[in-house]
């Protein structure tokens, strides 16, 4: 499936289909027309994704209780 910014029938057997809000092509005739509108929502994903810092370390450990000391 190609993924374009502009979808177009490339032959007579190419179907307009929408779901959900996307743009898609279907061709009973030829597979290789099938195309989607829209871009990849992976990418976008890995671009807004947010970094949270470590948690701070637990009060109760080891750790703590020697530096306290």
């Amino acid at each position: 499936m190609k993924v374009r910014a502009s979808v177009k029938r490339l032959c007579g057997f190419c179907k307009v289909v929408k779901r959900r809000g996307i743009v898609f092509i279907h061709c009973t005739a030829i597979p290789k027309h099938k195309q989607r509108q829209g871009f990849s929502t992976i990418a976008e994903a890995a671009a807004s994704c947010v970094h949270l810092p470590p948690p701070p370390p637990a009060s109760g450990s080891a750790s703590a209780a020697a530096f306290a000391e």
